[in-house]
């Protein structure tokens, strides 16, 4: 059970080989001008859940979460939670909330968030980027490029679901 106080807000980074997905809102509402998908559960939906559910609706993009950012992060009027995300497939187009989508590298994101003027948006979004960083530049030492690492990465959730079925 979350504790009292602010909301909490789930969301999903995603990483492929052309950088980090921002989505820039309707209107630069609120003061965002790029940011990463996230929203408020549904009533009975886990975190995971509503990470999945908000990134597929505010980027119409189908994902897999491959880890938790393990954080949470405060925001102006939530407390979010992050999920790091390989995408899938492009499924629909994003919904009305969203006005661009854009893939940047890492450091081309940390420039278009900063154009953001809500200040605790901002300093949020930036803390989330940060680890993204990290992962993203040690992912690229290891493998060489990201699609090779989720393509291990997916092979290797496919072989936990099946070791997860029951035996016949």
């Amino acid at each position: 059970m979350d504790e009292p106080g602010k909301p909490i807000a789930c969301g999903g980074v995603l990483i492929n080989d052309r950088g980090v997905l921002l989505r820039q809102p309707t209107g630069r509402f609120d003061g965002y001008a790029w940011t990463f998908p996230k929203g408020r559960p549904e009533p009975g939906e886990s975190h995971e859940q509503t990470a999945l559910r908000e990134v597929l609706e505010e980027t119409g993009w189908e994902a897999r979460i491959i880890a938790s950012l393990d954080c949470e992060w405060e925001g102006s009027s939530t407390r979010n939670i992050y999920f790091l995300m390989e995408p899938i497939r492009q499924v629909q187009e994003p919904d009305e909330e969203t006005a661009e989508l854009r893939w940047a590298s890492p450091f081309d994101a940390l420039k278009l968030i900063r154009e953001t003027t809500n200040e605790a948006g901002r300093a949020r979004d930036l803390s989330v980027l940060g680890p993204v960083i990290k992962i993203y530049a040690g992912i690229l030492r290891k493998y060489g490029n990201i699609e090779a690492y989720l393509t291990l990465a997916a092979s290797r959730s496919t072989a936990d679901d099946e070791s997860k079925k029951p035996s016949p």
